[in-house]
């Protein structure tokens, strides 16, 4: 069985020398070569926000100086941590079950409470259940019935996450994309992906959606920059929106009353979203530019049939796709797309941004290229406006 253990990666807080070493030690019988320790919370927050972390399982003690585990675990929980996390403890028992209700309230994955002393079987026991709970579940086609998420939107229970966006050659977050997500109660999180073709069948609907999301992500910034971040927001907005030649006075009257600056503020246009008029589009784009909001030509693949028509837009921006950047290194479609698309940007002086960045080899390209600005799960998941407050300020932290 060891072997089905070896990919993981596993985490172990704990501020006894001892205990992180019996928990490797036992580990490594077990297959586990990929062992970080952390010997306060704070040292665990700095590794889980190190560039390229990713742990499979968490091991977390909960009496810890400075910093305890329910602390450090309310923390990760903010941050939208995506891993599982098991609690180990010499505390009363109800105690242990109370932090670990805690985590997963957070929306950890716990896949166990364990009472000190530690013994090989009850790890083992906590491996096998992180095997068994990264299993992925059978796939279900979303059918989420209309009434349902207009519902949910009039009760304003779509939640919005931030995902950070850092400078390549400098490490300072600059901002964050604003990602809509619904917790269906038989499907699961649900992403904008899914929801805005169902929103868009009606045009109140709609209003009220793009209403909400812009109001949210922009009171968001608004915080972030009065804690001292530096920081702006962009908003990915449907098509049928951008058709709608009052947005730019909307946005503006947003914008004053939470005091943000229109360049604070990226309104990201997706190249597959394009309509066959432009006409309206530009319009509005040419607008919001004049008024000092940024635009972005989002998920940029080259292959738009309108190309230079939507290149005469007035873009600040071009995000080159996730698709095309996750796994740029290794492959050599995937590189040519995005080579392109940064040529292409310095050709008309617009600023780059690479999504969906994931793994070490792709960051490197595209530092090496000239990308200007990263975003992706190798830097962070996407998460609340606390988690992000947060994070930002450990990442400042580590890069002092």
């Amino acid at each position: 069985m060891t072997a089905g253990y070896s990919g993981l990666r596993v985490l172990v807080v704990d501020d006894q020398q001892h205990v992180r070493k019996f928990v490797r030690d036992q580990l490594s019988s077990f297959g586990v070569t990929e062992v970080e320790e952390a010997s306060s919370g704070r040292a665990a927050l700095a590794a889980v926000t190190a560039p390229g972390s990713a742990f499979d399982l968490i091991l977390c003690d909960l009496r810890m100086p400075d910093m305890d585990g329910i602390e450090t675990i309310r923390t990760m929980a903010s941050m939208g941590l995506q891993c599982t996390v098991a609690i180990l403890s010499v505390e009363d028992e109800r105690v242990i079950e109370s932090a670990g209700l805690l985590a997963t309230l957070g929306g950890l994955r716990l896949v166990g409470e364990i009472s000190k002393p530690l013994t090989a079987e009850k790890l083992e026991s906590l491996l096998r259940r992180t095997i068994e709970d990264s299993l992925p579940a059978p796939a279900r086609a979303p059918d989420v019935p209309f009434a349902e998420l207009a519902d949910a939107i009039e009760r304003e229970s779509l939640e919005l996450l931030f995902q950070p966006r850092v400078v390549m050659r400098t490490g300072v977050c600059v901002g964050a994309e604003a990602i809509v997500r619904w917790t269906h109660p038989v499907y699961g999180p649900l992403g904008g992906e899914t929801l805005l073709p169902i929103i868009e069948r009606s045009k109140e609907t709609l209003a009220a959606y793009t209403m909400q999301t812009l109001r949210r992500a922009i009171a968001s910034c608004a915080r972030w920059q009065a804690d001292g971040h530096e920081m702006g927001v962009s908003i990915d907005l449907s098509p049928t929106v951008l058709g709608q030649l009052d947005l730019p006075e909307f946005i503006e009257s947003v914008a004053r009353e939470h005091d943000v600056a229109p360049a604070g503020i990226t309104i990201e246009i997706a190249e597959s979203t394009m309509p066959a008029d432009l006409a309206t589009m530009v319009d509005v784009a040419a607008r919001l530019r004049i008024k000092g909001f940024r635009l972005s030509l989002g998920e940029f693949t080259g292959t738009h049939s309108g190309m230079q028509e939507v290149l005469k837009m007035p873009f600040n921006e071009l995000r080159l796709a996730a698709d095309c950047v996750d796994g740029c290194a290794d492959t050599d479609g995937k590189r040519a797309v995005v080579e392109a698309g940064l040529a292409l940007a310095r050709s008309l002086k617009l600023s780059t941004v690479a999504v969906g960045i994931r793994r070490r080899p792709d960051w490197a390209l595209l530092d090496e290229l000239g990308c200007e600005v990263a975003q992706g799960n190798f830097l962070a998941h996407a998460m609340p406006e606390m988690g992000l407050g947060i994070w930002v300020t450990q990442w400042t932290m580590q890069r002092r």
